[in-house]
């Protein structure tokens, strides 16, 4: 299991950053363009629904690369008192409750997105815009921030047992303090 969590986040930490900038991207020209449009009076079509669309890909995919990199939002005053390896458990305990709510939510987006795909359900408008291939990706962003979760409490798990290191690291994950407030 060590080496398939690896293996996966090693091809996340490469893969990943590039599918989430990419429609940053473009929705950054797309913006520009209706921009300068609309000053024209020709405004680019369907620039919501395609920035509604590609923001899904950004949010969805980055998420679980927030949860990856330790970047969440942590109040530790409670917990910086206890041992490391107790600190450890009640990271893994987190990280399993949040798995357990992220998989009932992708189970319900999937069923969402197959239902969309089946029709293959477009946004009327100026122009037809197809929604199903974008709710099959959010379906799978939810997913992959599961999965994401799993691996986290399994190596916060091996962890608080007394292991020096799992799947590469020596300690979870913590996102380096911005330094803000």
């Amino acid at each position: 299991m060590e080496k398939i969590i690896e293996s996966y986040e090693s091809f996340y930490r490469r893969f990943i950053p590039y599918l989430i900038a990419f429609p940053l991207v473009i929705m950054t020209v797309v913006i520009c363009i209706n921009v300068v449009g609309r000053k024209l009076s020709m405004p680019f079509p369907v620039t919501v629904e395609l920035v509604e669309a590609l923001l899904v890909i950004s949010v969805y995919f980055g998420v679980a690369l927030v949860a990856l990199e330790g970047g969440h939002v942590n109040v530790t005053f409670a917990t910086d008192k206890l041992s490391p390896r107790t600190c450890l458990f009640i990271e893994g305990v987190g990280n399993v409750l949040a798995a357990i709510a992220f998989i009932f939510l992708s189970l319900s987006a999937w069923s969402i997105a197959v239902a969309s795909a089946q029709v293959f359900e477009y946004r009327m408008g100026v122009l037809r815009f197809p929604l199903w291939p974008f709710k099959l990706l959010f379906a799978s962003g939810i997913t992959l921030m599961a999965v994401q979760l799993v691996f986290n409490a399994i190596k916060a798990f091996f962890l608080a047992s007394g292991r020096e290191t799992y799947a590469g690291i020596s300690a979870m994950p913590k996102a380096d303090d911005p330094g803000i407030g």
